[in-house]
């Protein structure tokens, strides 16, 4: 008799274990390889996510349509790489952190056109796309797509530091780097080890050194990026790895010229062991979802690195290093500056919901998985009290 761990074998262990087992469909498997469904199931909690909050944005919050895409593509990036958590799961950390106060900080304002720093990105991407697809050279591809966004970029806009950009780019990075360590590190015996896909590293490349040249703060998300590419196993070119290492080397500098040297700096690198530091950034993130959440996102953070270790490492590195940006940085948008620190709260605060909804459902008895669906729904009572408190005072 053959001693083969099958699937049913491991997923009874994993109901004795109570292990919180994530949907390992990736980006690469609803790719257009697959059907259209599977491609639609797997991107719908996205979109239904981001349409629900472009309209909030557009009409409770007065953005205008512009500035409103834009933060509603940040919610879209966030819901994908939150989608492996659940279907209704994922679509409530996507509205929670679309209706939290940073997020919601930057709605409203007046009539503005495109910036230019999109359009350099917009004619960036479209160069790496052409080349990737009719040259069949992703290196090649990345190569003109960075150069025709820095010839833009010097030639026009200079420096940018622009807050929503870096939103952007924070949150594909996350589900770039999510789906890439959920394809490369699966549960064991559930499914076999695969290869990260080219738009991964090729994503990933592209948007640290876009972020890094508007603002030079993204440079902390390096180590996390580095990890995530280590953790993948990916069998990458040197020139890729040198890539990478320059990126961060330049970001380092560009950190030290735009925040340690103006007189008065808007870091403070011995910031953090000021007590009143650390309190105004516990009162930050709890003033977000409030004990309750941080409470969850613990949680979250547990059973994230105990069942999936990569990535709850890679997501704790993150934090911690915008922890202590937080305790330094005493400059302006110190808030919308922490936007990643709130962003991988919510995805822990997520994985919590989606882990308690499996215990539940494996625990007490029931049809069709009743509690995963239940357990859900109630998460969604998060973002419906965030836009309560958005609403109230025009109400009153």
């Amino acid at each position: 008799m053959s001693r083969t761990r099958t699937e049913a074998d491991v997923q009874r262990l994993d109901n004795r274990l109570g292990g919180a087992s994530l949907n390992d469909d990736s980006l690469s498997d609803a790719s257009p390889n697959g059907s259209a469904l599977q491609t639609a199931r797997y991107w719908a909690p996205a979109l239904t996510a981001a349409a629900l909050a472009w309209l909030l944005l557009l009409f409770v919050g007065q953005t205008p349509i512009v500035r409103a895409t834009g933060l509603a593509l940040v919610i879209l990036g966030i819901t994908a790489a939150m989608r492996h958590m659940g279907f209704i799961a994922s679509i409530g950390g996507g509205l929670t952190l679309a209706l939290c106060p940073i997020f919601w900080s930057q709605a409203g304002g007046g009539i503005s056109g495109p910036a230019t720093i999109v359009v350099a990105i917009g004619i960036a991407l479209a160069v790496l796309l052409f080349s990737w697809l009719l040259l069949k050279r992703s290196d090649l591809g990345i190569g003109l797509g960075i150069v025709a966004f820095l010839a833009i970029f010097w030639s026009q806009i200079g420096t940018a530091q622009s807050l929503r950009l870096t939103g952007f780019v924070t949150a594909w990075l996350l589900y770039l780097m999510v789906d890439m360590l959920l394809l490369t590190n699966p549960r064991p015996g559930i499914k076999p080890l695969r290869a990260p896909k080219p738009h991964h590293t090729a994503g990933i490349l592209f948007l640290f050194l876009i972020g890094t040249i508007n603002d030079p703060l993204l440079t902390f998300f390096a180590p996390a990026i580095l990890l995530s590419l280590l953790l993948s196993y990916a069998a990458l070119p040197k020139w890729y790895w040198a890539a990478v290492t320059i990126t961060a080397l330049a970001g380092a500098v560009m950190l030290v010229q735009s925040y340690l040297l103006p007189q008065p700096p808007p870091v403070n690198l011995w910031g953090w062991r000021e007590a009143v530091r650390w309190i105004e950034l516990a009162e930050l993130l709890v003033g977000q979802f409030g004990i309750w959440g941080i409470l969850l996102g613990l949680v979250g953070l547990a059973r994230l690195a105990r069942w999936y270790p990569p990535l709850g490492t890679v997501t704790m590195i993150a934090y911690s290093a915008y922890t202590f940006l937080g305790l330094v940085f005493v400059g302006n948008f110190r808030e919308v500056l922490l936007l990643p620190l709130v962003i991988i709260q919510v995805m822990w605060m997520t994985y919590a919901v989606s882990a308690l909804g499996q215990w539940l459902n494996k625990t007490l008895p029931n049809e069709r998985a009743l509690w995963l669906h239940v357990s859900a729904a109630f998460y969604l009572l998060l973002p419906a009290i965030l836009l309560w408190h958005i609403v109230q005072p025009n109400v009153q």
